[in-house]
């Protein structure tokens, strides 16, 4: 597989050499060849790794927007991801000398009551459509306070690093010798992208599209339009032509987890400074129509128990990272940390705006009580949540159309949507998408929803490296 640029922004993969089937590591037993692909966005970090032999283990970690966070932490966060994957494949597919560090003691580490899962052959549906929400959980951060060393052996015969915050070809030279030093990998072993990149991999076998207009809706929002070259001598090329946004939180990232949850933080605030400004009023507000904090929707009660916070005025603090828990912390940490908590909101929105979407495992919002009046908060906080997610959709429409130009070129009939990012597992949320484009007469040939973009790329790898089946 080949990804080429078609202006100054960051160099996607080129191909690999094919003749480093072999381990990269020097051993008197023929080990199994290795290769990782890591989808990394501005709430963790998952990672892939797929063997010559089919085997596929995972790891994950932390926040790791490169531009975010910064190069130190983002490759400690690569390292940590890795080697929880790595502890997940049998003592045969790696050498005897390659050294695994402790992890550290959080719920994403090797404790006690943490499952090592035996890994299997891969039998994953990329590009299948999924129909799960986000669950309203106040996301994980795997703890910092162990330094993950370098890998002390090459192990691997190709890297596709997909990072949010990589959209310069500087920011990509800069963090490139920080990578192929921490996994112990030449340059040519190595290739850095943005993530949206990656969900391009699963269209590659549809012979009827020539492009992929290619959307992340995640912790941020970033789109691509990528054309497939079939005429590629070492295989299908990508071939990045068309840009929208992705420019990080202070810039766009509208319609974004972190937008909505921003959003979703300024609903409270608005009924926090009518709470506080009642004397300026003659008559109590409805509760209905104008929520306060005298009588607080069922939403914004549910927010602030995320939020872990019975005090609205709390969560101006958090924002500005103001509040405890932040003294002596990296000011990219803190910035991953604080981006990830408010995308985390969202999870609330949505789990109100589309309550059919739950699942017998999954919380729920509350039965409607008996009362009445209380009856209609809980509609009302519905109609908040919707309101909320249709106002946050309209500029992510505005960036997908903007992937079409003015459609003379990349006609939508003639080109997949390749949807990723947690938002896009909504099937409420993506359907707001796909309804506003409707609206502006614009239907795609395909669409498809990409839940597992490390493990489509590391297979996209390993059919390169390995001859193995994207399938």
């Amino acid at each position: 597989m080949v990804v080429r640029p078609a202006s100054p922004h960051v160099s996607p993969p080129s191909p690999i050499s094919s003749a480093s089937s072999s381990s990269p590591t020097s051993s008197s037993r023929r080990l199994p060849s290795l290769v990782l692909c890591a989808d990394g966005g501005g709430s963790k970090v998952h990672v892939c790794i797929r063997t010559s032999d089919g085997l596929e283990v995972r790891g994950t970690a932390g926040p790791c927007n490169v531009s975010s966070v910064g190069h130190a932490l983002a490759v400690q966060r690569l390292l940590l991801a890795t080697y929880r994957a790595l502890a997940c494949l049998p003592p045969s597919h790696l050498p005897s000398t390659f050294q695994h560090p402790l992890l550290p003691s959080d719920s994403l580490s090797m404790s006690s009551s943490f499952h090592i899962p035996t890994p299997n052959k891969a039998d994953v549906t990329p590009y299948a459509s999924h129909t799960q929400t986000p669950q309203p959980s106040r996301p994980s951060s795997p703890s910092t306070s162990a330094t993950m060393p370098s890998l002390n052996v090459p192990l691997f015969a190709a890297i596709w690093l997909g990072l949010a915050g990589l959209q310069t070809p500087a920011n990509a030279a800069a963090f490139t010798p920080k990578v192929c030093k921490a996994f112990n990998a030449p340059l040519d072993r190595v290739r850095l992208t943005n993530d949206v990149i990656l969900l391009a991999a699963p269209v590659l076998s549809r012979q009827e599209f020539n492009y992929v207009a290619a959307v992340v809706c995640g912790t941020g929002t970033v789109g691509r339009t990528i054309r497939l070259d079939r005429q590629e001598s070492h295989g299908i090329g990508l071939e990045v032509v068309g840009y929208s946004r992705g420019w990080g939180h202070l810039l766009c990232d509208e319609g974004s987890a972190f937008f909505l949850g921003r959003a979703a933080l300024r609903s409270i605030l608005f009924a926090l400074d009518r709470s506080n400004s009642s004397h300026l009023f003659a008559t109590k507000p409805d509760p209905i129509s104008t929520p306060t904090f005298s009588t607080p929707l069922p939403l914004h009660r549910d927010l602030l128990a995320y939020f872990a916070t019975p005090d609205p005025a709390d969560l101006i603090g958090l924002v500005s990272l103001s509040g405890p828990g932040v003294e002596g912390v990296e000011v990219g940490e803190a910035v991953g940390k604080r981006n990830a908590l408010v995308a985390g909101a969202a999870r609330v929105i949505l789990r109100w705006a589309f309550p059919e979407e739950q699942t017998p495992s999954s919380p729920s919002p509350p039965s409607p009580p008996i009362e009445q009046d209380q009856g209609e908060l809980a509609k009302a906080s519905r109609e908040e949540a919707l309101r909320l997610a249709q106002e946050c959709i309209s500029p992510l429409i505005e960036l997908t159309l903007a992937l079409l130009g003015d459609g003379s070129v990349v006609k939508p009939q003639e080109t997949a949507l390749a949807l990723g990012g947690g938002l896009m597992m909504s099937p409420g949320y993506r359907g707001l998408l796909l309804t506003g484009l409707k609206a502006r007469g614009v239907e795609f040939g395909s669409v498809g929803v990409v839940s597992d973009a490390a493990g489509v790329g590391a297979r996209g790898l390993a059919a390169v490296e390995f001859g193995l089946d994207r399938h």
